[in-house]
């Protein structure tokens, strides 16, 4: 993520000589008297403190730092609009880009169109411990007046190592950037890279000139994706305990982290009951290397904590496909075919989920019949979920039924509804040929096939 502009000094930087290469610290197992290990952690956090944890879009950074272009600014002054309406407004949209003069004319644009057409989200900018990114900075203030910026230097023993900083230059610079960007009237969010990997002793060093610089909110970022729930958990109340302990209890907390070994979405909602009040994610977990917390994850988690406690919603869940979709389009990624929110989340061939599932529909064909509509609704939400944990329709989605060797008749009938027809059209003849064709062709039949079959062999209603 940093550039190598920032001069070394200090510590022997690489080639120049024999040196000891210096472990990192291990915070999902690593003893310190200063940071005892935990044993008893929460996997989650409880609603009350769920619904105070905010959303912080890392789509037009970090996603994009993980993509092989870049969108134009109309598609992404589009995406912040349909983020907006779901109801995120917080937004990174940039990173100092050195000379490069691409990246610096779009994100400049893109905060001219969202100070006039999504005033609403608050934008921020990566911003390194140098006069260059400082004078970049400002510039992108005074286009967007909401402006926040994250000033960061990296900091794990190996980081240090390989640019040749030891920690008083590190604390040198970050207390001396945090207080002149502060000084220019530039909110703070003051982070590490590598926060994960660095010692207890070094990050109450970095904590104390963080807040000592100015800084409203703090970043604890797992850079290379490296931390598990357990690390996450006794990093975020080590910080935390540490902002008490200097008389800061209410500086802000975000989290960071990615997906490298698969624990993105669990380290979020341990650094949520942990204590953090903001959390960083990507539309379909884009990013360098393995991705970001994926935004559709953390939210369908955190809102069912909420609407099981019988909160009101925070987020415009109904468009939550439209926003991925958008973003999957923008940078040119594929959605998974399984996964969150994948291709298949909402789709089944198998003659067991259907039969269960074409029941509930009848069940409440006959409440609508018998006028109970409030018993039909609920019926409803049970076929769509017998067989899913998320109901297609409140994520924007819809069902989707195949046919294939896996299936029944049960199968054939709910997919020739879902097709806009009346399953007492079809024949027994009917069902059994198109069974035998998937089977016999061994795999799903596709939408054409399945019209046609069923178009071909259904009886006049009534007959």
């Amino acid at each position: 993520m940093q550039k190598d502009t920032i001069s070394s000094r200090g510590s022997a930087a690489a080639g120049s000589g024999p040196v000891d290469v210096p472990m990192n610290f291990n915070w999902n197992n690593e003893a310190s008297t200063l940071a005892p290990l935990t044993t008893n952690i929460p996997g989650e956090p409880l609603a009350a403190r769920s619904a105070g944890v905010e959303i912080v879009s890392e789509c037009l950074r970090d996603g994009l730092q993980g993509i092989s272009g870049y969108p134009s600014v109309d598609e992404m002054v589009r995406y912040l609009s349909l983020l907006d309406s779901f109801g995120i407004t917080y937004a990174c949209v940039g990173i100092f880009p050195g000379k490069a003069g691409l990246l610096d004319t779009r994100m400049k644009e893109l905060l001219a169109r969202m100070r006039e057409e999504t005033p609403s989200i608050v934008p921020s900018v990566l911003s390194m411990c140098t006069e260059e990114s400082l004078k970049w900075t400002l510039e992108c203030k005074e286009i967007h007046p909401s402006l926040e910026a994250l000033v960061f230097m990296g900091s794990a023993p190996s980081r240090r190592l390989a640019q040749g900083w030891d920690m008083d230059f590190i604390l040198d610079k970050l207390d001396t950037f945090i207080r002149k960007t502060v000084d220019m009237g530039v909110p703070v969010i003051a982070g590490t890279e590598h926060t994960t990997q660095t010692s207890p002793e070094d990050v109450r060093a970095i904590i104390r000139a963080q807040v000592e610089g100015g800084a409203y909110c703090i970043a604890l970022a797992d850079t290379i994706g490296t931390i598990r729930p357990l690390g996450t958990h006794r990093l975020v109340r080590f910080v935390r305990e540490e902002l008490r302990a200097l008389g800061a209890p209410d500086v802000k907390l975000d989290w960071h982290g990615h997906r490298d070994t698969g624990n993105a979405l669990a380290n979020a909602m341990t650094a949520a009951a942990a204590g953090v009040d903001r959390v960083h994610v990507v539309s379909r977990g884009v990013g360098e290397r393995s991705g970001n917390a994926s935004l559709e994850e953390v939210v369908l988690n955190l809102s069912a904590i909420e609407a099981e406690a019988g909160l009101a919603p925070r987020w415009e869940m109904s468009r939550l496909l439209e926003l991925i979709s958008f973003y999957q389009d923008m940078v040119g990624v594929a959605p998974p075919e399984h996964g969150v929110l994948g291709r298949r989340y909402s789709h089944t061939s198998s003659g067991i989920h259907t039969d269960a599932i074409l029941k509930a529909h009848g069940m409440a064909d006959r409440a609508r019949a018998q006028g109970d509509l409030a018993l039909e609704a609920r019926l409803r939400e049970m076929a769509c979920t017998v067989y899913s944990a998320v109901n297609p329709a409140s994520v924007g989605g819809t069902e989707s039924v195949s046919v294939s060797p896996w299936s029944g008749q049960s199968t054939v009938r709910l997919a020739h509804k879902n097709l806009g027809g009346d399953p007492a059209d079809l024949t027994p003849e009917a069902v059994e040929r198109t069974l035998a064709l998937a089977n016999r062709l061994g795999r799903e039949l596709t939408r054409e096939e399945l019209e046609e079959s069923c178009a071909r062999a259904t009886a006049p209603h009534g007959a």
